[in-house]
């Protein structure tokens, strides 16, 4: 598989989880020509003529998508230092760590924010077929306030009129949706139980990326930026943490209500704390970090919030595989393993609005994963990777070690 891929193929796994509810279905093929899905029927209607590739035991699924990464950090705990580096620098280790998340089965990530044109740099790459690398949707340097989270990444902006501007910056430099950090966060001097941007601040970026076409996502580690971020008319919240202190979370009830009355969906981000007390296990703070991000997502799930599968992959030490660590802890916030795996598949596509892809289905892109074994089963079956393509190619298995920790790992 490796050495090419024929113009057209039909894969015969075990199983294929198709469309979108992902069901289950045994003795049927897809049948893949050139980057699409041309048809799912049963074997025995598939073309004599077609190459087929055979994946006894296996099952067929969607390509993952991991909807929360920053590619240009390295998920070794050092945040920002490695920030210092020019652009060149940046997009060498961008384009590493994407090629990691391909191999996990990691087919297109959202990248949440960079500095300067790294990112963009390894998006043309993946869009001219340079490497292996998965699709890259990029915002950029997110916005945030002079002196808030993630203010290295240059994205600072203040006043209505401001944020404007910074808006039309981003769209001018290739953005595909805005980021705007709308709390404090692991940046020093920051508060996050505390929104950023006024109210005013926040529904000028809102207008302004919409009448631009931009879709908008907003950090918030506090029940009153999550509000207002909705009230503003954000499409989709990350994180979505209840701080009241530092240190403490609190559920709040009405917001997570608000969340599920008006459907903005939200990527909880659990790996962040998993894969810190992994890293550091005698770090008491980051255990109760780790417990109640635990807690609110099994609130919101139960709410019925939508949940989105995304892993803040760069940030401390969270790794570009670690989408399938993230998919458990869905699963065991209540989601159950089908909801966890659509929650990284058809309905982050959705969320997201990437319509061609997340889904089994005639006209939707070849991004396909094969994993031996049944991950409805057992989850633990995604990191058996059997084949990997991306818009219809196949992806060699270097083998190359992630830059960070898997959540799910033991």
């Amino acid at each position: 598989m490796e050495a090419g891929m024929p113009s057209e193929v039909a894969l015969v796994p075990e199983r294929v989880l198709v469309g979108g509810e992902l069901t289950p279905e045994r003795g049927v093929g897809v049948w893949v020509a050139g980057e699409w899905i041309r048809e799912v029927v049963p074997v025995a209607d598939l073309p004599s003529h077609l190459p087929r590739w055979e994946l006894p035991g296996a099952t067929l699924m969607p390509g993952l998508i991991d909807a929360h990464v920053h590619l240009d950090l390295p998920g070794d705990g050092s945040t920002f230092a490695i920030l210092s580096e020019g652009d060149e620098t940046l997009a060498v280790l961008a384009a590493a760590n994407a090629r990691t998340a391909l191999e996990a089965g990691v087919t297109t990530v959202r990248d949440c924010g960079s500095r300067g044109q790294s990112v963009y740099a390894v998006r043309r790459a993946a869009g001219m077929g340079w490497g292996e690398l998965p699709d890259v949707v990029a915002a950029g340097a997110p916005l945030t306030i002079t002196g808030g989270h993630t203010w290295p990444m240059g994205g600072e902006a203040d006043g209505p009129e401001g944020c404007r501007l910074a808006v039309r910056r981003r769209v001018r430099d290739g953005c595909d949706f805005v980021k705007v950090i709308h709390s404090g966060g692991g940046t020093p001097n920051t508060a996050p139980w505390r929104p950023s941007f006024r109210p005013e601040e926040l529904r000028a970026i809102v207008d302004e990326a919409h009448r631009l076409g931009r879709r908008v996502t907003v950090h918030c580690l506090c029940a009153d930026a999550i509000r207002q971020a909705v009230e503003a008319g954000a499409d989709q919240i990350e994180h979505g943490y209840f701080y009241v202190a530092p240190d403490r979370q609190e559920v709040d009830r009405d917001t997570i209500d608000l969340l599920a009355r008006t459907g903005v969906a939200v990527t909880p981000t659990l790996s962040v704390a998993e894969c810190q007390v992994q890293a550091e296990p005698g770090d008491v703070r980051w255990r109760h970090n780790a417990e109640a991000g635990r807690r609110m997502a099994a609130a919101m799930v139960e709410a019925g919030v939508r949940l989105v599968a995304g892993t803040d992959a760069g940030w401390r030490y969270v790794g570009f595989d670690a989408v399938r660590g993230e998919i458990e802890l869905l699963a065991q916030a209540g989601m159950g393993s089908r909801g966890a795996l659509a929650a990284a598949t058809c309905a982050s596509a959705s969320a997201l609005g990437l319509k061609d892809r997340g889904r089994i289905a005639p006209g939707m892109r070849a991004d396909l994963l094969a994993v031996d074994g049944d991950p409805l089963g057992d989850l633990a079956h995604l990191r058996r990777v059997r084949l990997v393509l991306r818009a219809g190619r196949p992806v060699p298995q270097g083998g190359q070690a992630s830059s960070g920790g898997d959540s799910g790992k033991q």
